[in-house]
Order: C-alpha cells, then sequence, then structure tokens
C-alpha cells in the first residue's frame, strides 16, 4: 500500500498541508497514522477521502455539514440512509445554485454582445 507523507499528498491533492493538517485535527481525515519519528503517512483512501472532501467543499457544502456526514460514516452502514438523505439535499443545492449562475452567464453573454456590436 503506498504512503504519501504530507508533502507528497498536498502535491498530490493540490491542498496546502496546513489544510490536510487541519481536515485531520477536524476528524473529516481519519486514521492518519504516523511513522516513527511522527510524520503523517497517507494511503490512497486519504486521498479519495480527500477528492471527495474537496468536492462536496466546492460546492458549496460547509465543513460543519461534511463533519456531520463523516460522523455517519463512522457510526457504520445503518446510517447510509441518512448520508445519502444529506448528499441528496446537498445536490439540490448544487443544481439550484448552478441555475442561478447560469442566468447569470447568460445575462453576462447578453452585454459582451452588446459590446461587441457597438463598440467594435
Amino acid at each position: 500500500m503506498p504512503h504519501f507523507t504530507v508533502t507528497q499528498m498536498a502535491k498530490e491533492s493540490g491542498l496546502p498541508a496546513h489544510t490536510l493538517r487541519y481536515y485531520e485535527k477536524e476528524f473529516l481525515l481519519l486514521n492518519v497514522p504516523r511513522d516513527r519519528g511522527g510524520r503523517r503517512l497517507y494511503g490512497n483512501h486519504h486521498l479519495e477521502a480527500i477528492k471527495f472532501i474537496t468536492a462536496l467543499r466546492g460546492t458549496g457544502m460547509s465543513i460543519g455539514s461534511i463533519k456531520i456526514y463523516i460522523e455517519l460514516y463512522r457510526e457504520g452502514e445503518h446510517t447510509a440512509q441518512s448520508r445519502m438523505a444529506l448528499l441528496e439535499n446537498h445536490e439540490r443545492d448544487v443544481v439550484e445554485q448552478l441555475q442561478k449562475t447560469q442566468d447569470s452567464l447568460k445575462l453576462i453573454r447578453r452585454k459582451i454582445d452588446y459590446y461587441k456590436e457597438h463598440v467594435l
């Protein structure tokens, strides 16, 4: 099983080392082992978790909501329905935000078209 140091994981994930440490401190990243020198050793499963957390953060989910999801995950399989509901609610929020962004983009493009016709 490959292991990444915090520097390697930062490079692999695109997140700064301090964010990785923060995620561990806040229990978003679970069970990060250490070598004899106390250095973190991340595995591929940590990288997958980081990618998922990054996707959730990138779509506007709060750290608090991610913590709730992780806590449910830690409780076991019997929380799968609750985790799915949390993700479905977030998905609805993301779709709504996407629609607002698309509407705004249309307005911006109309303004650009106006300038192309009248300024150039």
